[in-house]
Order: C-alpha cells, then sequence, then structure tokens
C-alpha cells in the first residue's frame, strides 16, 4: 500500500517517490543473526537484478548487540531496548527528557496506563484481532520471507515466535502464501 500511494496517476513510473516501511523487532526476524536486514524487491527470474522501484523495507533487531548500524541508529535502539546510553548526543538527550516528561505527566501517564489495558486486552484477545487484521500482516510477512527464499523451518519457526502461532497455524500460513 505504501508503494501505491508514491504514484500518481499518469505520472511516469520512475517518477515515484521512494518509500521506506521500518519494521522495529523484538526479535531476529529473518534469524541471520544481524541487527539491520535492509531488504530491495528483484527480479525472481534473475535474482541479482534489483528492481529499482524506490522501495525499501528495513528491519531492526532491537535486542541485538552487534551495533552494526550507524552510531545515530544504535543509540536509538538502545534507548527502545532499555539499554545504557551516554546521555552526550543532543537527540538522545532530548528523547530521554521526552520519556521523563511522559512518565511524570499525570495525563500522560494516564493514557499510558489506558494504553497499556488496551495492549493487555488486544493481547487477550490475540486470536480475534488476528482475523480481523492481523492475518493480513501475517501473509505478508511470510511471503516476503518466501520471496527471500528462507527454508521453510526457519520462516515456520519466525513465524510462531512473532505471532505467537502454533506449528500447525504458522505452516497454514506459509501453504496459503506458495499458492
Amino acid at each position: 500500500m505504501t508503494s501505491l500511494d508514491s504514484y500518481e496517476k499518469g505520472k511516469n513510473y520512475q517518477e515515484a517517490n521512494n518509500s521506506y516501511v521500518i519494521f522495529f523487532c523484538c526479535f531476529d526476524p529473518l534469524g541471520l543473526g544481524l541487527q539491520q536486514y535492509t531488504i530491495h524487491r528483484h527480479v525472481d527470474e534473475s535474482p541479482e537484478h534489483i528492481a529499482d522501484d524506490g522501495t525499501t523495507t528495513i528491519f531492526l533487531n532491537i535486542p541485538s548487540l552487534r551495533k552494526d548500524v550507524n552510531q545515530p541508529l544504535q543509540k536509538f535502539l538502545d534507548v527502545i531496548a532499555n539499554r545504557k546510553v551516554d546521555g552526550d548526543d543532543r537527540f538522545i538527550v532530548q528523547l530521554k527528557k521526552r520519556i521523563a516528561f511522559v512518565k511524570h505527566n499525570k495525563k500522560w501517564r494516564a493514557e499510558y496506563m489506558r494504553l497499556s489495558l488496551y495492549e493487555m486486552d488486544r493481547r487477550h484477545g490475540l486470536k480475534v484481532a488476528r482475523q480481523e487484521g492481523i492475518e493480513e500482516a501475517i501473509l505478508q510477512v511470510t511471503s516476503l520471507f518466501i520471496k527471500q527464499q528462507l527454508p521453510k523451518e526457519r520462516i515456520i519457526a519466525n513465524l510462531k515466535e512473532a505471532y505467537d502461532l502454533t506449528d500447525e497455524e504458522a505452516e497454514q500460513y506459509y501453504k496459503r502464501c506458495l499458492k
């Protein structure tokens, strides 16, 4: 959908805006041990040829300790992961101040608690939510994994971990994407 939004009716394909989709994952999404996976589309019949359509998908493995991304991004990921970060970077200082403000602001704290309760409700109702939208996300991620030619076992394992699926459910999503 993001790619479609970058095309204007009647415009040339090469004039489309670049689009970036970034996933912040609490797990290693492709199971290769990397901290960052940058994915571009390729031509299936000639995998060495990247389809220059301006679409880039980035998966960031937040728990990774590899530190093989650029320093500003690493600091941001460390803050997200709740790891100790030196406060010398202006952005990080502002981010930490904002986080502290939100934690101590009664109105925002109430909103956070409301969202936390919502999140607990959402987790409790995950099976219902899966049928109403998460299913489409699972299918898209599964298709992406298949296009990246990951082994079936790794795809199934990643789906189980990321979406709390049973073996049977993960297998069903995998089979649906092969059709």
